[in-house]
């Protein structure tokens, strides 16, 4: 992979080389591979013939972290770029911003930032093997996590900065604050869990927000054509925007829409067999 974006960029980003777990693609190559051992092989052998860990306080305060942390980010990328609006040509095509220091240091180092939360990401699927969750360790859920963070570490330390990303990272962050604040309701209130009415609008969201990552990385390959990003990248979100729409509406679609029609079979079997009974 580094080959084909050497083959882009032609060099990589000066600033961006600079940064810890920027300077190389060993780094999250080695951390991508130790998380693939841990959560397919390694962790289920390890909890093999044990009970869940208790960890539920390292969670409440896992996804308390989440919530500052993603809400703080999408906080300053809309307020920067609405600060500094005037310096904007066009924000259906974002790229550098060589006269806005602001921006441009919200471009390499608000990107930055995103790339370790994606990092940081991995620790939830170790939490799940840990409490023997292994249902959630799904190819969905490996998938986009790997995905995610691999891809920001390139898009940074070759294209060094956020650019047409830029609306997506404060839309993902906002998405990872409603998610999270849901996981820490739930971790509060266990016995409580299913009980909460906005669960599957989780998922929703989700799918919404992969919904406007397409039609927002679609727009300048339409309408834009001379647009300075790189249009290997735009097709690149939006092939991915494509698998994860398919992905999600697959897992929403089993999750929700099949377990409840399976559910409304088996009411109107018990109902049929207690009025076979009566007779």
């Amino acid at each position: 992979m580094s080959q084909i974006f050497q083959r882009i960029f032609h060099e990589r980003d000066p600033v961006a080389e600079q940064l810890p777990l920027y300077g190389s693609p060993i780094p999250i190559i080695v951390l991508t591979l130790i998380y693939l051992a841990i959560v397919l092989v390694l962790g289920p052998l390890f909890m093999r013939n044990r009970k869940p860990f208790n960890i539920k306080n390292v969670i409440l305060a896992y996804n308390f972290a989440q919530i500052i942390a993603n809400c703080w980010l999408c906080y300053q990328f809309i307020v920067i770029f609405y600060a500094n609006r005037a310096d904007v040509p066009d924000f259906g095509c974002l790229t550098k911003f060589p006269h806005s220091p602001a921006l441009q240091e919200l471009n390499i180092y608000g990107l930055y930032i995103f790339y370790l939360l994606k990092v940081i990401d991995y620790v939830e699927t170790v939490f799940f093997v840990l409490r023997k969750s292994f249902k959630q360790v799904s190819f969905l859920h490996i998938y986009h996590h790997i995905m995610m963070s691999t891809f920001v570490y390139y898009l940074g330390s070759y294209y060094g900065g956020a650019g047409q990303y830029a609306s997506v990272i404060a839309l993902n962050c906002a998405v990872h604050g409603f998610m999270y604040t849901y996981y820490l309701v739930s971790a509060l209130q266990p016995n409580k869990k299913m009980g909460l009415w906005w669960k599957k609008y989780i998922t929703r969201i989700q799918l919404t927000h992969f919904v406007l990552v397409l039609l927002h990385h679609s727009y300048p390959l339409v309408f834009r054509p001379q647009c300075g990003f790189p249009k290997g990248l735009l097709w690149f979100a939006v092939c991915q925007s494509l698998i994860m729409v398919a992905l999600f509406g697959n897992f929403y679609r089993r999750t929700y829409l099949q377990n409840k029609q399976n559910k409304q079979k088996e009411d109107i079997n018990g109902n049929e067999e207690k009025s076979v009974k009566n007779k």
